[in-house]
């Protein structure tokens, strides 16, 4: 057994839950690269995400007093991720909303994202923003590797939806 796959072993479940977390959101956001017109931002997107993966993998829980505690997101996994929620901040155009690295943690902070209504989005927004609680209650429930990538990439694809929104409300 090599050094990478004896770290994937030792890992905490819930750490190897983010890594292929970040791996799946790494492969919906390569799947979109060609003819974007922000190709650029989403391979930025993509090295931060193999680099979080890459980092919950080794990353070593933290032991305090003798037990291992796993309900901190550790920094080796999580710092590439506020690189890539801070990339998406500066550049929005490229459609990749911050929520959607909030899923690659969420098996360790258990925390889902509610996006903010939107000043004058009416029906519609209440709409998406139900179908995106959904689509977090199904990936929270599901344990299937397939099924979690298919409903990342809902998610990728609503939240882009919301963030394309916010800026029409925005302009009107």
């Amino acid at each position: 057994m090599n050094a990478t796959a004896a770290a994937r072993t030792a890992a905490p479940y819930a750490y190897r839950q983010c890594a292929a977390r970040a791996r799946d959101l790494a492969d919906i956001l390569r799947a979109r690269l060609e003819g974007h017109p922000h190709r650029a931002e989403l391979l930025v997107f993509i090295g931060h995400l193999h680099t979080a993966a890459e980092g919950f993998e080794t990353a070593e829980p933290l032991v305090m007093d003798g037990v291992t505690v796993t309900n901190v997101v550790p920094a080796e996994g999580y710092m590439p991720l506020l690189m890539a929620i801070g990339h998406a901040a500066d550049h929005p155009e490229a459609g990749v909303s911050e929520a959607v690295f909030a899923y690659v943690t969420a098996p360790i902070t258990r925390r889902a994202y509610r996006p903010e209504p939107l000043a004058g989005g009416g029906r519609a927004d209440a709409e998406l923003r139900t179908r995106i609680a959904l689509a977090e209650h199904d990936l929270a429930t599901e344990g299937d590797p397939t099924t979690r990538y298919a409903i990342l990439a809902t998610l990728v694809q609503l939240h882009g939806q919301h963030l394309a929104a916010g800026g029409t409300v925005a302009a009107d």
